[in-house]
């Protein structure tokens, strides 16, 4: 009798698992093997650790970032804005977030910048670039520093 029942719930096991396949199958257009092996990746992603995958996407920002802030370097040295300022300032939600550098960044900008421009006149400045007096003075407003700051840091800059 047993035995009678083990073999009823094997058979409902084979016959729940090949009507899974079969209607899965109809679903993807798969073959068994590409659901087999989608179930295997499934089961890898559920039982990896989730900092494992987030480290990883980590690393890939990170390196994305390196290799825009080459970019923006070569601009900077050029004496151009990385972002240029949108006609439609009024209705452009990202063009604040867009002109923002990191700090370090902006701080090889003011080196860069300062031989051409008297970035803490802003009179000066506003006069000879309209493009780089917006974007210095974002970058000064996003990271909370007076023209004060800016003089120290670019003798500081100097000093080096």
């Amino acid at each position: 009798m047993e035995a009678v029942m083990m073999a009823e719930k094997q058979d409902f096991h084979i016959k729940a698992d090949k009507g899974m396949a079969v209607r899965a199958k109809e679903l993807s257009g798969m073959t068994n093997r590409e659901l087999y092996e989608l179930g295997c990746q499934v089961a890898i992603e559920q039982n990896r650790n989730i900092l494992d995958a987030e480290i990883l996407e980590l690393n890939d920002c990170i390196d994305r970032a390196n290799e825009l802030t080459e970019s923006i370097r070569s601009r900077l040295r050029d004496k151009e804005v990385p972002t240029k300022p949108s006609d439609d300032a009024d209705t452009d939600d990202e063009e604040m977030r867009r002109n923002h550098l990191p700090l370090d960044l902006f701080k090889e900008m003011v080196l860069y910048y300062m031989d051409d421009y008297d970035i803490d006149d802003l009179q000066d400045l506003s006069g000879k670039n309209k493009e780089v007096f917006r974007f210095v003075l974002m970058n000064i407003a996003h990271h909370n520093m007076s023209m004060d700051d800016i003089n120290d840091l670019y003798a500081e800059m100097n000093k080096e």
